[in-house]
């Protein structure tokens, strides 16, 4: 059943694409070894606010053969973000972290990455086409629960009604989830050479010590200029230009 809905996602996924010449003008591009060319396609499509596994798993490719290594941390986090069940974005993941500097070991584990996984590795469309199918069917169950006059008949109808409405009621809870997961933004990922820790948000506040590029950290708090970031229990402030979130 997964395989089955993996591969409906996927054609999902490629149609949104199809008519996105700016994607595939980025896949030739890359076949063509033309890399900053392919980093200015993609980039037309992720400023357009289309987002999919496969455009950022892309992205980061580009990155990494511009040997921008934060930058392909970021887009591979993206890309796993919307759908954490891209083997690709995994293996490429753990192959680009062990480029960083600092090897911190950041990975969601537990019941959290279990949900992800499992839950929400699939489109926000995928819920919708989902929640419709199931609409439609309890559209035809009341039917024939108000027309038939037959009491077997409307009993197995009203069941039949109850389910669909939960699960219609369960898609849209689950859309909203995976929705709410990949909008909010709580991590992010260093795309400087490093940064400083500081104590406050200062140029001139006391540095604890520096973060170097492509290390993932959580979002704590922020003003103007700068990011209250937090990483194995440690936090300080860096510049917001220095971080890209995901």
């Amino acid at each position: 059943m997964k395989v089955l809905l993996s591969i409906i996602s996927t054609f999902i996924i490629l149609c949104s694409h199809a008519q996105d010449s700016s994607f595939v003008k980025g896949n030739e591009a890359y076949a063509n070894a033309d890399y900053e060319l392919a980093l200015a396609e993609y980039s037309k499509v992720v400023s357009s606010e289309k987002m999919s596994s496969a455009l950022y798993y892309n992205l980061g490719n580009t990155y990494f053969k511009l040997n921008e290594i934060g930058e392909a941390v970021w887009a591979y986090e993206k890309a796993l973000k919307i759908d954490p069940s891209n083997e690709n974005a995994q293996y490429n993941l753990k192959f680009v972290n062990t480029k960083t500097y600092d090897g911190l070991d950041t990975s969601e584990s537990g019941i959290v990455s279990w949900l992800r996984i499992n839950l929400f590795s699939f489109s926000i469309n995928f819920w919708a086409y989902l929640s419709i199918l199931f609409a439609l069917i309890l559209a035809v169950t009341l039917y024939f629960f108000f027309t038939t006059k037959k009491q077997k008949t409307k009993n197995r109808n009203l069941t039949l009604s109850f389910t669909s409405l939960f699960l219609l009621v369960l898609m849209i809870v689950l859309a909203y989830f995976n929705k709410s997961g990949i909008v909010d933004r709580v991590q992010a990922i260093i795309i400087t050479e490093f940064v400083e820790m500081r104590s406050s948000p200062s140029d001139t506040a006391p540095s604890g010590f520096k973060l170097h590029e492509g290390t993932k950290v959580d979002l704590l708090r922020s003003n103007d200029n700068w990011t209250e970031v937090g990483v194995n229990g440690n936090t300080g402030w860096v510049e917001k230009t220095a971080i890209w979130e995901i």
